[in-house]
């Protein structure tokens, strides 16, 4: 095993020391555990290259978490490593207004047996936690029901989807086409300057625990396990204390 698996693998705390096709569910929710959903470099005007050494630099050496361009990149250079037939594909976040911030989100698809998937462990606490097959089927997971669906748009070929709340929504449309590290820079421009983005107002930081996951913006802090949720307001020392104990992050 090189190097970078074997620091990404003990980033992960990932005991096996090969990955098969059906390991890789085991690889998402280590994944989704140990390495949050955070918007904090945004936010502290940092940023980086979103180069293979510099998204390994933040999220395995300084054991930082990202955002979907960095998240999923990183995800997607260890199942490349391990041998996956793999590309990064594009996509477009779905919300209600004809205003879209087009191509900002990234994701994984793998070819398995001649059949293609969607991996993605970048789209917030919607973690499916397995390959997404695209044959249409709805795929339950621990954190809710998914799909692939085949929906030509102007924003993509294919529709992520999940039931929320009994209903069937949108998630993003992508494309399958491959995509390069100009598309993730471009994105990163986007999601940190564009007035419409969802990610440079404030603070957010989100990760799976063993039976649910936690939130917590610079005002509340919120705890769901299975299907109870408890959500307390917060002040700014309380963020600071929380983001370091429960994220490992120290916040400026």
């Amino acid at each position: 095993m090189n190097t970078f698996l074997n620091d990404f693998f003990n980033r992960i705390q990932y005991e096996k020391q090969d990955v098969t096709f059906e390991d890789i569910c085991t690889l998402q929710f280590q994944f989704a555990k140990h390495v949050p959903f955070e918007n904090m470099s945004i936010i502290q005007n940092e940023s980086i290259d979103l180069t293979f050494k510099d998204l390994k630099r933040k999220i395995i050496d300084s054991r930082r978490g990202g955002v979907c361009y960095e998240l999923n990149p990183l995800f997607y250079y260890a199942l490349k490593e391990l041998g996956f037939d793999v590309h990064l594909i594009g996509g477009t976040v779905f919300n209600n207004e004809e205003k879209r911030l087009t191509q900002t989100h990234f994701a994984t698809m793998l070819h398995h047996d001649r059949q293609p998937y969607l991996i993605d462990v970048g789209f917030g606490s919607h973690h499916a936690l397995q390959p997404l097959p695209f044959t249409g089927e709805t795929i339950t997971s621990s954190t809710g029901e998914y799909r692939i669906q085949k929906k030509k748009t102007t924003f993509g070929e294919y529709a992520f989807e999940k039931y929320q709340n009994g209903t069937l929504e949108i998630g993003y449309d992508f494309f399958t086409s491959p995509i390069n590290e100009t598309a993730l820079q471009n994105a990163q421009q986007i999601i940190t300057h564009h007035e419409q983005s969802p990610f440079n107002k404030s603070p957010l930081l989100a990760k799976r625990t063993d039976d649910g996951h936690i939130t917590l913006t610079d005002k509340t802090y919120t705890v769901t396990k299975g299907k109870q949720k408890s959500k307390q307001t917060i002040d700014l020392q309380t963020f600071q204390a929380l983001a370091l104990r429960e994220f490992g992050i120290a916040v400026k």
